[in-house]
């Protein structure tokens, strides 16, 4: 006789129990919800109460759209507030295994949980136009892009042979060209603006030789042939103008403020906490 694919329908799927374990203890852990003595009468906006723990009606539509169950479906509603209850004694129990403490994957789940839930207004503020372009001008070397280039490229139908090159060259510092290998014929020499070096390597070669520092070198394939670059010294340059990097220029702003926010919460949280810290 075959195993049983599916659980009575009465009966909650353990599967999905465990999949929410995690979210509640996470739920339980920042205090969404509320105690009460157990046997009092519950508050009109609360549904149920496990050991004292309210589960609100506020949780109870959360978990409904989540689980895209029907709203209107009193077997969907009994089952996902059962669902609710199951979790909440989870939480309880893991609570009082120290899982909070003791589980890295919990303890994870937690402070990602709270990180997100301190920085949630952060990661939604919409700053003016001059807030934008003070960030700006306050952070320029944030937005700073190379705007010359001085490099040095050899090119070679071989691989093999480039490669052999640009090791010796990372070796010894100066190659000499052979028959199998030669300079890329009229590049400029000295500093030279990226548009400009973009007619002799290409535009990808020429972005990647953007990001490379200063002294290194690597092997690029272009067009059949393999061409040797050097890199020998950048020029920087900063975006003064918002518009065009308007996105750009929000998203690190959002990020800026997240991190502050988060700094001033840790350090609230410190100055109300009696931490004492041994040098390792």
């Amino acid at each position: 006789m075959n195993a049983k694919t599916k659980t009575d329908a009465g009966t909650p799927d353990i599967r999905w129990l465990l999949a929410g374990a995690a979210g509640g203890l996470i739920v339980a852990a920042v205090g969404i919800l509320r105690q009460t003595d157990a046997g009092t009468e519950l508050p009109e906006e609360v549904l149920a109460s496990v050991n004292g723990r309210y589960i609100e009606r506020e949780q109870f539509d959360r978990a409904l759209a989540r689980l895209g169950a029907n709203a209107e479906s009193t077997d969907d509603a009994a089952r996902v507030l059962e669902r609710l209850v199951d979790d909440e004694l989870l939480v309880q129990r893991g609570l009082e295994l120290g899982m909070p403490q003791s589980d890295l994957s919990v303890r994870t789940a937690i402070i990602n949980s709270l990180v997100a839930s301190v920085t949630a207004e952060a990661d939604a503020a919409s700053p003016s136009d001059e807030e934008l372009e003070r960030y700006l001008a306050d952070n320029a070397g944030r937005f700073s892009y190379v705007a010359e280039l001085a490099v040095s490229a050899w090119q070679s139908d071989d691989e093999a042979v480039a490669q052999a090159f640009v090791t010796a060259l990372r070796t010894d510092g100066n190659v000499d060209p052979s028959d199998a290998i030669e300079a890329v014929p009229g590049l400029p020499d000295g500093m030279t603006p990226i548009e400009g070096l973009r007619d002799y390597l290409g535009p990808g070669i020429t972005a990647a030789a953007a990001d490379m520092p200063i002294g290194s070198s690597a092997v690029f394939a272009r067009r059949g042939r393999w061409l040797v670059v050097q890199v020998l010294d950048k020029k920087m340059a900063a975006m003064t103008e918002l518009e065009p990097i308007r996105n750009r220029v929000l998203l690190d702003y959002r990020r800026s403020l997240a991190e502050s926010t988060l700094r001033a919460y840790l350090d609230d949280l410190r100055r109300r906490a009696d931490v004492v810290v041994v040098a390792p």
